[in-house]
């Protein structure tokens, strides 16, 4: 298991927060159903939503989601491909954590 860091930027026409947070547990099903737990999730403040410097598809502005999860690195493929499909994503970066335990 590997630690990764993915950040997305959601539509902001997203029919509200109940909206909102049915994609958010659809984006966290793209990662359990591959094996993968979730480690954080952040859409509070400072990220939420907030002006992109340059329009994204016509886009101004977008819902800035942080998580942090941890998974097979064989999964990476299938949930890349899942966010690449999924409407409400405008832009997401995936990345993979560095390992941060110290040894002896």
């Amino acid at each position: 298991m590997r630690t990764y860091e993915l950040m997305t930027i959601l539509r902001p026409d997203l029919g509200g927060e109940d909206e909102f947070n049915a994609y958010l547990e659809t984006l966290q099903g793209f990662i359990t159903n591959q094996g993968g737990s979730i480690n954080d999730i952040d859409h509070a403040n400072p990220w939420g939503r907030r002006k992109l410097a340059y329009p994204i598809q016509d886009f101004t502005e977008g819902y800035y989601v942080l998580m942090h999860f941890e998974t097979d690195p064989r999964s990476i493929d299938e949930i890349e491909r899942s966010l690449k499909l999924a409407e409400p994503v405008i832009r997401y970066l995936l990345i993979q954590q560095k390992n941060t335990k110290k040894s002896a």
